[in-house]
């Protein structure tokens, strides 16, 4: 009998820590708080994309929609400067929108294929082999 209050006492002595731990722990967020919006920017590539959009809306100076060569050179947006006359497909002077995400699809579907060059610029040929050199 004398054993089985040490031990019925021993083991309530050890649960002392076990119950204390358990009543503080962190409660649980009311359920009326309603969760945080998500940003548009969540991601690594919608933040990319928004930085995108806003540099472009940034270089239309004149709000017409569209980039002249002026306001791409204006912005410093090397690569739409560069590849400008092969994206301005209908020859106005000006990118629409629709003409840079057709650009932006070719060129898409090229680095999907493997290819280095831009689709303005034709993918190098291949050189012609050496010529054996001449035996001695």
């Amino acid at each position: 009998m004398n054993v089985l209050k040490r031990l019925t006492l021993v083991s309530a002595i050890a649960m002392l820590p076990a119950f204390a731990f358990a009543q503080t722990g962190i409660p649980a967020p009311a359920a009326s708080t309603p969760a945080p919006a998500t940003s548009p920017a969540t991601t690594p590539a919608k933040a990319a994309k928004h930085h995108h959009r806003a540099r472009l809306k940034a270089a239309d100076k004149d709000g017409d929609g569209m980039l002249s060569k002026s306001e791409v050179d204006g912005a410093k947006l090397t690569r739409l400067s560069k590849n400008f006359d092969a994206i301005d497909t209908n020859k106005d002077g000006k990118l629409s929108k629709a003409e840079m995400k057709a650009f932006r699809k070719a060129h898409k579907a090229m680095h999907k294929k493997g290819a280095t060059a831009s689709p303005a610029t034709p993918a190098p040929t291949p050189a012609a082999p050496a010529a054996p050199a001449p035996a001695k």
